[in-house]
């Protein structure tokens, strides 16, 4: 990766600064699902959502500038293995945008969900072509992985709702598909060559990830039905959960740092899980446990913003790769 060291200029953000647009526009999802399961105000999901667009606006600047006067920088993280699935922060940014666009503008919501497609599914050919060719150390391989997968677990329910239920099921299909293959990869490597360092336990949050959003896509192209799958999915979910939690003590031991903007979108992702599972189950599933899941989120995501303008105002917060 080179040299590392610290600055804080915006200038210096590097690609996975995406996650926080993520982690913001996926809680707005979540409390706009809180509204239809408890009738919370609805308007605090609008906002969130308004802020992530506003967070995605002030990033791209400063990635498009950094970019600008450093093309080697954008070189060399398209071309780290560790760093490249974070590409997917930025189609998936635009499918978040697009699914909270819909409900106010239909058109708007189909072009960014079309754009952010597109590009999510030439970044899995780009990054599933290069772990094929081989070679590559096993340090490499790190939930970051998820990330691009993701993607496509988190677009078929806007494809649904556009009409487009076949490419839904396709993208459904394939980001099952990934997920299932690269769970097996890394749990391989946690458990028989390399265990998790401190410095990845944000990242591990990403495995919550894949089955929140592909319960949530699998319902909506089922026709809202429970049915043993898409329980298995659901419970998938809440297991990754559980087992994140459990790492509360070592998590909190290494110290804020950028990369938990990671906790935040698999947290928003579990609470929005949480709430469609509710209005789906009615009162067989507990609320408070929805309720306790949107709360963790959006600790979460108070926590970082606050830390991270803390840190921006003393710098030091992005690291430059030299």
């Amino acid at each position: 990766m080179g040299e590392v060291k610290n600055s804080g200029s915006i200038a210096d953000v590097p690609v996975s600064a995406f996650a926080a647009v993520m982690g913001i526009a996926g809680l707005g999802a979540a409390w706009r699902r809180a509204g239809l399961a408890f009738g919370v105000a609805p308007w605090i999901g609008e906002v969130l959502i308004f802020a992530g667009v506003l967070v995605f606006a002030w990033i791209a600047a400063a990635y498009g500038r950094k970019t600008m006067y450093s093309p080697q920088s954008l070189r060399a993280e398209f071309d780290d293995m560790t760093r490249v699935s974070f590409f997917a922060c930025v189609p998936l940014s635009l499918q978040l945008f697009a699914a909270g666009a819909m409900p106010l503008d239909r058109a708007t919501g189909a072009m960014m969900w079309g754009v952010g497609t597109l590009f999510q599914f030439i970044l899995v050919l780009i990054i599933v072509r290069r772990w094929m060719a081989g070679g590559h150390f096993r340090r490499y391989f790190q939930p970051s992985l998820f990330l691009p997968s993701a993607g496509l677990l988190l677009g078929p329910a806007s494809a649904f709702h556009l009409g487009f239920s076949e490419a839904g099921w396709m993208m459904f299909s394939f980001g099952l598909l990934l997920w299932i293959i690269f769970l097996v990869l890394l749990f391989n490597r946690f458990i028989f060559d390399m265990p998790m360092a401190d410095a990845e336990l944000p990242l591990l949050a990403i495995t919550v990830t894949p089955p929140a959003l592909a319960f949530m896509s699998y319902t909506a192209l089922n026709g809202q039905m429970l049915d043993p799958f898409a329980r298995f999915l659901f419970y998938a979910m809440l297991f990754f959960l559980i087992l994140i939690l459990s790492h509360f003590e070592r998590i909190v031991r290494s110290g804020f740092s950028f990369s938990w903007w990671a906790f935040t979108f698999p947290a928003a992702a579990a609470a929005s899980a949480a709430l469609e599972y509710r209005m789906a189950a009615g009162p067989d599933f507990p609320a408070g446990l929805s309720l306790a899941i949107l709360g963790l989120a959006t600790l979460l995501v108070i926590y970082c913003a606050v830390r991270t303008l803390m840190g921006l105002h003393s710098g030091g917060l992005f690291p430059e790769i030299k």
